[in-house]
């Protein structure tokens, strides 16, 4: 069968339906990106819901740092630079939690939107194809994150009165904020591909949020506490895990990662605390994150990012995932949820599934 199977491949004709195949997807992916991108962004950009949105986006951002630096000018004498280290990891933390949930509920209607406007079936007889539309319609989503964070970079920019702020953490976190967004669309996008109705998409990629936000970290606590007391009862040390991979689904640890003091040494000899050490101090309590400095037998120690037999011996690295950083597991989890969710997205927008090809055939 191999030999059968070298012998076609070696035919001339298999090269010229190889390149059939592929001229026909990228004209179908052609016809469906641009119409779609170019028709998307006209209709999220009329109307009032837009402007609405982005309002409501900018007052919410605009109050937590004007609440903020009223909090810090009545409650301190002195400007130091932890105010604008502090005014950064917040207003970071409120973006990246705003957009997490406007993605996916600006996304979860793009498709089931048709269905009910009764255009589903007019752009299923076009030339586009299925991962032509969706990737439109992602795209459009992630232009229109792209508009919602170039809006919010005026009140960023009172960050740079106070100075203080590295550029690599700027872009880090940059990176982050727009990872969570495209990723959280694309999971909007594959529920509006799947369900019929965009309320039902909406309600659905909301709790999804929530649970990837939320639900992975307190999923991630109660596996290491069933653990420690499975351990505790069996009478034997308890060895301190890795990580679960699942966390990596929420950007709050990532944040952690890359904001002022979450390393356990930028805050170093400031007055203030920084939300850096304020989250870094809530996940040890959670034994997400052991102390800055320490090695923990036979387990991971997320400060120093090493494995070690024992406080106090010498670590040895680690391999794999487990010696990358926060953030760059992040983009990883994300990137492979993006990846799954324009394909399930896709698979659902075919008029003639993929498993119905191989039936008929």
């Amino acid at each position: 069968m191999a030999e059968t199977l070298n012998e076609t491949a070696g035919q001339p004709g298999a090269g010229i339906n190889l390149r059939r195949w592929l001229g026909a997807f990228l004209d179908g992916l052609q016809a469906g990106l641009a119409p779609m991108l170019a028709k998307e962004m006209r209709s999220r950009t009329r109307g009032l819901r837009s402007p609405v949105l982005l309002t409501i986006y900018l007052l919410i951002l605009t109050g937590v740092v004007t609440g903020l630096l009223w909090l810090i000018r009545d409650k301190a004498r002195l400007v130091g630079p932890e105010i604008g280290l502090n005014l950064f990891s917040f207003f970071t933390l409120v973006m990246v939690m705003l957009l997490a949930f406007i993605a996916p509920a600006m996304a979860a209607g793009a498709i089931s939107g048709e269905r009910e406007r009764r255009t589903y079936d007019l752009l299923m007889v076009t030339r586009a194809s299925a991962a032509g539309i969706v990737l439109g319609k992602w795209l459009a989503s992630v232009m229109y994150l792209l508009w919602l964070v170039l809006a919010a970079l005026p009140v960023f920019a009172v960050i740079y009165l106070y100075g203080g702020m590295p550029a690599r953490q700027v872009g880090l976190t940059l990176i982050i904020i727009l990872a969570t967004g495209m990723s959280y669309g694309a999971l909007g996008l594959a529920l509006s591909a799947v369900l019929k109705r965009s309320q039902a998409a909406t309600i659905i990629a909301i709790i999804l949020v929530f649970v990837l936000l939320f639900g992975t970290l307190v999923g991630a606590v109660l596996q290491l506490d069933y653990l420690h007391s499975r351990a505790a009862a069996a009478g034997e040390s308890y060895p301190q895990p890795g990580i679960p991979w699942y966390v990596f689904h929420s950007p709050l640890p990532a944040l952690t990662s890359v904001l002022p003091g979450g390393d356990g040494r930028t805050a170093a000899g400031f007055r203030m605390p920084l939300l850096g050490d304020l989250l870094r101090d809530f996940w040890q309590q959670f034994n997400l994150v052991p102390a800055a400095g320490m090695t923990v037998k036979m387990g991971y120690s997320y400060a120093s990012g090493y494995i070690g037999m024992g406080p106090g011996l010498a670590p040895e690295p680690p391999g794999g995932l487990a010696a990358l950083p926060f953030w760059a597991r992040f983009l990883i989890n994300q990137a492979a949820l993006l990846f799954l969710c324009l394909l399930v997205a896709t698979v659902a927008v075919m008029p003639v599934k993929p498993w119905q090809i191989s039936r008929r055939r």
